[in-house]
């Protein structure tokens, strides 16, 4: 399947075969985008790069073609979170770092994908580094993430970001609508006698019970598991353990419950003003709860500059972060 039958994603699917064509293949990419909308362009790009019509653009059907896209292809390897937290593990890393070293069996170029790659462990990501720095002759590696802000500045700095647009939007999840109708009750005009500050503090209340009420149900929901009588024969130690795996395991998802919050947030800012300073303000509020700032403490100030923005009717330049 050539480039020009991919119907989506237009602006990447050219920059990519363009840079095929022009021999101007960057050694690694940070694909950001929705999973369903990058997942089919890395394994679009890992053909292209290895198709016997070795043309810059790819055939789908030579041995090469098939074998990427079957997962068999001993030159194209894949990463993904595999531990029970979710998490990419360092020896995954370290394992990729081997082959990736190895000489070619087949392909021009090996290909490295590591797919949801904001969930690298924090040693995971300093341990791939020297890769990036220097990285094999005539390999590619690409990262696919939705959520950038959970990786390394010395990570982002070594890979040509890729920005994808988002996907047909799906029906909204009863979480989003609920979302939806403080983001509404935000941004309905203010009474004179009423105070932006209070919308503010009152739409930063809202979220931050929404996210206490999701971590106490994604560590209860593991502290149920527990009970479970498979586990009755654990020895105290064991069971200690597996109970620190388990609350790291709710942690992480209710880390990924909180991205989807900001996510909306973003493309909820997005559709109604396409970008500007609300959605600086909310990028700005991802990276800071990325960095483990106090998160009641910077949604209330994210939304403060919310409601500062929409009183003042400008859009100033953004701070940095």
């Amino acid at each position: 399947m050539p480039w020009n039958d991919i119907p989506s994603q237009p602006l990447v699917r050219d920059l990519l075969a363009r840079s095929l064509r022009h021999g101007r293949v960057h050694h690694a990419y940070l694909f950001v985008g929705e999973e369903s909308e990058t997942d089919p362009l890395a394994l679009a790009f890992a053909q292209a790069l290895n198709c016997d019509r070795n043309d810059g653009d790819f055939c789908g059907t030579c041995a090469s073609c098939r074998d990427i896209a079957a997962g068999r292809h001993p030159d194209v390897f894949t990463v993904r979170a595999e531990s029970k937290s979710r998490r990419i593990r360092i020896a995954q890393m370290r394992e990729l770092e081997r082959v990736v070293h190895l000489k070619a069996s087949r392909a021009r170029t090996k290909v490295g994908v590591i797919h949801t790659a904001d969930r690298l462990q924090s040693e995971a990501q300093d341990a791939f580094l020297k890769t990036l720095e220097e990285p094999p002759p005539h390999t590619v590696l690409l990262l696919v993430t939705e959520e950038p802000q959970q990786l390394k500045e010395t990570i982002l700095s070594r890979c040509l970001r890729v920005p994808f647009r988002p996907g047909a939007r799906k029906e909204k999840t009863g979480e989003e609508r609920r979302v939806e109708s403080w983001l509404e009750a935000f941004a309905a005009p203010v009474a004179p006698s009423e105070s932006v500050f209070f919308r503010a503090y009152a739409l930063a209340g809202n979220l931050q019970a929404a996210l206490k009420q999701a971590r106490e149900e994604k560590l209860q929901e593991a502290h149920q598991l527990l009970q479970d009588p498979v586990y009755e024969h654990l020895e105290p130690d064991q069971r200690e353990n597996l109970k620190e795996e388990m609350d790291a395991q709710a942690q992480a998802e209710y880390l990924r419950q909180r991205s989807r919050i900001l996510k909306f947030l973003l493309e909820w800012h997005h559709a109604r003003q396409g970008g500007g300073r609300s959605v600086e303000i909310l990028e700005k509020l991802a990276r800071r709860l990325a960095r483990n700032v106090n998160e009641p403490l910077s949604l209330e100030i994210a939304m403060i500059g919310l409601a500062t923005h929409a009183a003042a009717g400008v859009a100033p330049a953004a701070g940095k972060s």
